[in-house]
């Protein structure tokens, strides 16, 4: 099973992902990645996000990418809640790491 969501900065340049891939009890795993997504190195990754190991109860509709009103930092929520974050501005990350439940401090406006 695989779970995909995504979300593109307004401008353009810069997409949220997050990808997971449950290929057996051993083998699933989430990330979430900074991806640039225009110019010469469109679709290369900028920086990922270890979200968790595992497989994991989700479905598509658990999982949401989404910008902030300024557009300065990208947040994946799971459940309804922030679990990562890249700020773009700052070149910075959180969350991540995370076993079975989510408890990091995570900015965001």
């Amino acid at each position: 099973m695989e779970i995909f969501d995504s979300a593109i900065r307004t401008k353009g340049d810069l997409a949220g992902v997050f990808e997971y891939e449950d290929t057996g009890p051993q083998e699933a795993i989430a990330h979430f990645y900074l991806y640039r997504a225009e110019g010469e190195t469109a679709g290369s990754i900028l920086d990922v996000i270890h979200v968790r190991s595992g497989q994991w109860a989700i479905t598509e509709a658990d999982v949401a990418v989404r910008w902030d009103g300024s557009e300065q930092r990208v947040g994946l929520f799971v459940f309804g809640m922030l679990v990562a974050t890249f700020d773009a501005a700052a070149g910075t990350k959180y969350g991540g790491g995370y076993g079975k439940d989510f408890n990091a401090e995570i900015p965001w406006s």
